[in-house]
């Protein structure tokens, strides 16, 4: 089984500028079940990333306060085995699948730990 076999296509993203409460409040607004937001620049190119429990936790401070600037990647060839293992060394819950057409990488799909280990038998 690949990562494309079990990854979650969509990715919701915001400014890196916006507030954690108002970005929180958009997703509940907008019914967005994510467990994982991606921060866009103010040229809209990807530059960091948080999770749900991030954003609800930091509701007054701006999303550059909270996220993480090192965005982990998977391929989605990948097998889960090897993503699963790849999440664990890097001690995160998700990785994230990349497209860069056109020009610099954009989040298509996430992919977690949890998915991977909970997958059903033979699945």
């Amino acid at each position: 089984m690949l990562v494309r076999d079990l990854m979650t296509i969509g990715v919701p993203v915001c400014r890196d500028d916006e507030r954690c409460g108002t970005v929180s409040a958009r997703l509940t607004k907008q019914k967005v079940e994510a467990e994982v937001i991606v921060a866009l620049d103010e040229d809209g190119m990807s530059c960091g990333w948080l999770t749900r429990d991030q954003l609800d936790q930091n509701e007054s401070k701006l999303i550059s306060e909270v996220m993480d600037e090192e965005i982990p990647t998977v391929s989605p060839t990948l097998p889960v085995e090897a993503a699963a293992q790849k999440m664990r060394d890097k001690g995160v819950q998700h990785l994230l699948l990349m497209h860069d057409w056109p020009g610099e990488p954009r989040p298509s799909a996430v992919i977690s730990l949890k998915k991977i280990e909970n997958r059903p038998e033979g699945f």
